[in-house]
């Protein structure tokens, strides 16, 4: 229960919010100037800057790009405290984080995957690197510039593994001015038991190594807590312990006008604890916060990435060229059961390597009504997976190759009606082994597949404040290997999935650029669905291509500065999505009908909401909402978690150089649960975290 001083801290922290009667000043307080008349002339600017992104590989208004979009600019992420991938979804519609301890699958539209899936339907990339495997899908955010989360598919431009959608991650880049901050974190976990302290520090900086010609940048970050969850067996207060070291470094050259050459070094490591679930009921049930494991409980994972990125701008076409590396590892090891009774302990390594080259030329006249880009695309990659789990140990080792060939047009009449067609042939062939403790010999299969991936879209600029759109693509989830359950060539491999968005949408601004709306509907027609079923009625279970699946819904967004000092921002997101055609085995015998049931870990709706407002003086106070609708973790939907919303409050004081705040997030501590599952005469849950209350210094030169 929250305590009578919490409560009234509370009230007059929503009373300050709400009805501070002081003069306000608009938008996030790092875009203040330091000089006192720009800064106070900015202060009463209420109209919506304009954003610049990169969705369709070129620079563009993101207000004139037909697809469903959120970008999180620096400052928002700043002010609302988004510190990982997992967050973001907080604050997007339609984006909803599958998070089962260190799996963190992100899941757009509703379209997710199976239990046992190393690649994901949302492609994430963080300055042109991939993070393809689920368990690289939630790095720690550092030294941002915005985030942009597209949603329906982006074969076309993107390739493989964007059946859903794509989120990219962009950087700062280091110029001609020296700019760093540092900045301090403390904070505790406040669990119903106890407060368990919690710390993120960090600094970057960047600036001239030559004047106009060569630059640096360097960033670091560290987090580090006990964590909020303790095992009764043994009594470790640190079973989700937090151990986070992240850090980058950019070297930009440009040694002529038109070229741009920058090399990008990043890396994390972490150490943590696995200890999150725990069963709700049965006889190992314990209390929120409280696993009762007698097994191990250990989760590291070290990650290195390097891109080179060579941009040329000339006056007849552009051209990039983009190098990547990205090593990843990640080991642990959790009580086989997840409660007191003696059972082996499940052990899982995973490591992958995998380096890529793109190579992009694009039309450098702004002016002409043709706009062009292709490209050729190339990638190797070496995947090792160990599964050790219920007596049995699989090792599987494959490797994968692929090139693709891209390209996309958007020819304007009448300086209105904008025309895009795209068309993008993606080829992967692969080869890999698997063996198993329970079978004398090892057994291997190879496949490969070659697939067109079309869009088209059409756009229409009713007037300079709005634009509709109507788009048609199709998206691809690549085939792979079933690292889990297999037990033969036969069983060891599945097929890729496949998915046709159609969408529509509306992007406006009304009122001198104080209100900003947009919003899209869409319909996806899943074909080819990859799926986790059982065999001949038995335990045994295989990854396959057995179903037709459709997701159907609308996104709608909102950001507005009704007054100057006042921002207010909304979004929602709903998504139906269900299988359309599946029959199974079951482990009874027999078959079962999943035709209309829900796809896993795809919530009905996700939606935020929140208000900030800032003081003339430097004083600034924010309050969000975020909830997300109910969803079910298995196919036959017989285990749902249930919904759940959160209120995060905070505020502070902005200087010329400095900030500082207090803050709350999950300030009601609402309990909910990220996942349930049935397991071993019960069900296991991992607990959404509790309420945290802390404290941010930043200082910046």
């Amino acid at each position: 229960m929250m305590k009578f001083k919490e409560k009234k801290g509370l009230m007059l922290l929503v009373w300050f919010l709400l009805f501070s009667p002081f003069p306000a000043q608009t938008g996030h307080a790092e875009e203040i100037s330091s000089s006192p008349s720009q800064r106070e002339s900015s202060l009463q600017d209420t109209s919506i800057e304009s954003i610049t992104v990169t969705a369709q590989k070129r620079e563009e208004n993101v207000q004139d790009v037909p697809i469903s979009m959120s970008i999180l600019s620096d400052m928002f992420i700043t002010d609302a405290g988004i510190t990982d991938v997992k967050d973001l979804s907080f604050f997007t519609p339609n984006l909803y984080s599958q998070q089962v301890v260190n799996q963190n699958m992100m899941v757009i539209r509703g379209i997710s995957s199976h239990s046992v899936a190393l690649n994901t339907p949302v492609g994430l990339f963080v300055d042109d690197i991939g993070y393809p495997l689920t368990f690289m899908q939630n790095p720690d955010l550092l030294d941002i510039e915005r985030v942009e989360v597209l949603r329906g598919p982006q074969g076309t431009l993107y390739g493989r593994n964007t059946e859903a959608g794509a989120v990219n991650i962009i950087t700062k880049q280091p110029g001609n001015e020296i700019t760093g901050k540092v900045f301090v974190e403390p904070a505790f976990y406040d669990t119903p038991d106890q407060e368990i302290f919690r710390i993120r520090t960090g600094g970057s900086v960047s600036g001239p190594v030559i004047k106009d010609t060569l630059f640096f940048g360097v960033s670091c970050q560290h987090e580090n807590s006990d964590g909020y969850t303790e095992n009764i067996y043994d009594n470790d207060d640190k079973a989700a312990s937090i151990n986070h070291l992240n850090g980058q470094a950019k070297l930009r050259w440009k040694p002529s006008d038109p070229l741009d050459i920058t090399m990008v070094f990043n890396g994390y490591e972490t150490d943590d604890g696995y200890g999150y679930l725990r069963y709700i009921d049965g006889p190992a049930q314990s209390d929120r916060y409280k696993i009762n494991w007698d097994g191990n409980n250990e989760w590291t994972d070290k990650n290195n990435g390097q891109a080179l990125r060579i941009n040329y701008s000339g006056t007849a076409y552009n051209l990039v060229s983009i190098t990547t590396r990205n090593d990843y590892s990640t080991d642990f090891i959790n009580d086989g059961e997840f409660g007191p009774t003696v059972y082996p302990d499940q052990i899982f390594m995973f490591e992958d390597t995998i380096y890529s080259q793109e190579l992009r030329f694009s039309s450098a006249d702004e002016a002409s009504p043709l706009t062009w880009i292709a490209g050729i695309y190339g990638f190797t990659e070496e995947v090792d997976a160990h599964a050790e789990y219920f007596g049995s140990t699989y090792l599987t080792s494959y490797e994968s190759d692929g090139f693709a060939v891209f390209g996309q047009g958007t020819y304007t009449l009448w300086d209105r009606l904008h025309l895009t067609a795209g068309l993008r042939y993606d080829y992967q062939e692969y080869e890999g082994e698997q063996t198993l403790n329970l079978i004398a010999d090892p057994y291997g299969a190879r496949f490969d597949h070659g697939e067109w991936l079309p869009k088209t879209s059409v756009s229409y600029d009713i007037n300079a404040s709005a634009m509709a759109y109507a788009t048609v693509a199709r998206g691809m989830l690549a085939g792979g290997y079933d690292y889990g359950f297999a037990s033969s060539s036969d069983t060891l491999t599945f097929k890729p999935e496949f998915s046709w968005n159609y969408e529509t949408g509306l992007k406006t601004t009304w009122f001198d650029n104080r209100l900003m709306i947009n919003a899209a509907v869409f319909y996806i027609d899943i074909e080819d669905k990859q799926v986790q079923e059982y065999l001949n009625g038995g335990p045994l279970r295989n990854i396959t291509n057995a179903a037709k699946a459709s997701s159907k819904g609308f996104e709608l967004e909102m950001a507005a500065w009704p007054l100057p000092g006042w921002q207010v921002f909304a979004g929602i997101g709903y998504a139906d999505a269900q299988f359309e055609e599946w029959e199974s085995e079951q482990t009874t015998g027999g078959t079962f009908d999943f035709e209309g049931k829900n796809l896993t870990h795809a919530p009905e709706y996700t939606f935020n909401a929140g208000l900030q407002y800032n003081h003339l003086s430097g004083f600034f106070g924010r309050v969000d909402v975020t909830g997300v609708g109910d969803y079910y973790t298995d196919a036959k939907n017989t285990v749902k978690v249930d919904g759940h919303e959160t209120v995060n409050l905070k505020f502070g004081f902005e200087g010329e150089s400095f900030q500082i705040s207090l803050w709350c997030k999950n300030v009601f501590d609402e309990a909910y649960f990220t996942t349930k599952s049935y397991y071993f005469g019960g069900h296991t849950a991992q607990d959404g975290a509790p309420r945290i209350i802390g404290s941010t210094l930043i200082y910046r030169f």
